[in-house]
């Protein structure tokens, strides 16, 4: 078994930007530089790189160089979108240039070649003084000049290596398909604790409502921000960066911390391809499968919006009775989109208990029955709680998942999600069918969560 220090020094080692490329990068953004100031418009008043290129943070296989376009403070917002947009693509116009979507609208483009897998961001900021924000991008040049005096060597190597630690567990990013942690995040994280090993020292005894920050903590923070970790911004106390990592994310960060400090191999920087066919073949019958086809649109709004009808559905099966175990989406961001629920049951029982107030309770007890009554058998149970036993009208998942998106899609104009649903849609138990290369995958991205604890 290899000794803490010695997987670190390995994966620090192997993270380390070949020169070739730091060099290729350079001049790339160079270029992209001279095309943004070309442009030419007096209301652009600067431009700075930041990203994890520019403070030297960046992995071989996961770049991004952001331009961050410093607009004129007096310029309306409308007008400042619009400006970022024309700028952006005509920066990146030989690198397929498309929008994205943050706070604002931004351009991205891809590198593709020998440099393949590069991103290349053009985001519009205001100029302006410190805490002195119009929008959300405007401290990106605060964040990449704070980190640039205070990342020495071997703190981006540290950085570099929790990277790698985060995107084996599939917990690296903050774009909405992840919630997880950003590049930003792992630098501050860093720059806390002062090394990978102290990351993980911390998270795995982390407590409840946990404060990250770089001065004195303020609890009132805990009432404020409200979130399951809280990492407060060292450019901005009123800003907490936790606020984009999910429950979930955190809880697998935690999990791998421990589970990494007690048994460390390179195992867990290395993410897993392997199809746990096994595992899918044993839970597939408590698998409700909606499988559907979705319009090309930003990959940032579908995923938000495929999140939150999720959410929606969850919490209309978990009311009609349905116990959900896990709940997730999944899409090629281009075709097909599904939702899978692991579920407990796929059916009810025939019969419904509704549980009301103690008879002692005289005008509770005279408000359920007026409200149940009528449609119930009304009976007692022997501490003398008033119940009714109602008749479900349905008891299969499939027909109550079917009502739950059929009164989506007739309740008005159907927008976002509800609008790919009726064009069609397909519901399945997972072992009633073959099931299709894209629904396996998604299984299989479903299950791979819990890789590292079998590592």
């Amino acid at each position: 078994m290899n000794s803490i220090d010695e997987v670190i020094r390995m994966i620090s080692e192997s993270s380390i930007p070949p020169k070739s490329k730091q060099n290729e990068l350079e001049k790339i953004s160079k270029e992209i530089q001279k095309e943004i100031m070309n442009f030419n418009d007096k209301r652009i008043l600067n431009v700075i790189v930041g990203g994890s290129f520019a403070k030297g943070t960046w992995l071989e296989d996961d770049t991004d160089i952001d331009f961050f376009v410093m607009i004129e403070p007096a310029v309306e917002r409308n007008e400042f979108e619009e400006l970022g947009k024309s700028v952006g693509f005509h920066a990146l116009k030989k690198y397929n240039p498309y929008l994205r979507y943050s706070e604002h609208p931004y351009v991205e483009g891809k590198v593709n070649g020998k440099l393949n897998g590069i991103r290349i961001n053009i985001v519009p900021c205001y100029k302006v003084q410190l805490n002195k924000w119009k929008s959300a991008a405007d401290r990106s040049p605060f964040h990449t000049i704070f980190m640039e005096t205070k990342l020495n060597e071997f703190l981006k190597s540290e950085v570099r290596v929790l990277k790698k630690f985060l995107k084996s567990i599939g917990i690296y990013g903050s774009q909405i398909s992840v919630s997880g942690f950003s590049g930003y995040v792992t630098e501050v994280l860093i720059l806390k604790y002062g090394s990978f090993r102290n990351v993980l020292q911390t998270f795995a005894e982390l407590t409840p409502n946990y404060i990250v920050s770089h001065e004195s903590p303020d609890q009132s923070a805990i009432e404020k921000f409200r979130s399951p970790i809280i990492i407060i911004d060292p450019i901005d106390s009123n800003r907490n960066l936790g606020s984009a990592i999910s429950a979930e994310c955190l809880a697998k960060f935690v999990l791998a911390s421990r589970l990494f400090l007690k048994a460390p191999s390179t195992k867990f920087f290395m993410k897993s391809s392997r199809s746990n066919i096994k595992i899918i073949s044993d839970i597939k019958s408590n698998l409700l499968i909606i499988d559907f086809k979705i319009r090309i649109r930003s990959p940032d709004i579908l995923w938000g919006q495929l999140k939150k009808k999720l959410t929606s559905i969850s919490k209309q099966l978990a009311n009609a009775g349905f116990e959900i175990i896990k709940k997730f989406c999944f899409t090629d961001e281009q075709e097909h989109a599904a939702f899978i629920f692991m579920i407990k049951y796929t059916n009810l029982p025939k019969i419904k208990l509704n549980v009301g107030p103690k008879i002692f309770l005289k005008n509770e007890t005279d408000s359920f029955i007026k409200k149940r009554g009528e449609k119930s058998i009304m009976t007692w149970t022997d501490d003398i709680t008033i119940v009714t036993i109602e008749e479900r009208e349905k008891t299969s998942i499939k027909e109550h998942t079917n009502q739950i998106i059929q009164n989506d899609i007739e309740s008005g104009k159907p927008v976002g999600i509800s609008l790919d649903l009726k064009k069609g849609y397909s519901i399945y138990i997972g072992n009633e069918k073959k099931l299709s290369s894209f629904i396996f995958s998604a299984i299989n991205h479903m299950v791979r969560d819990g890789e590292f604890i079998r590592q």
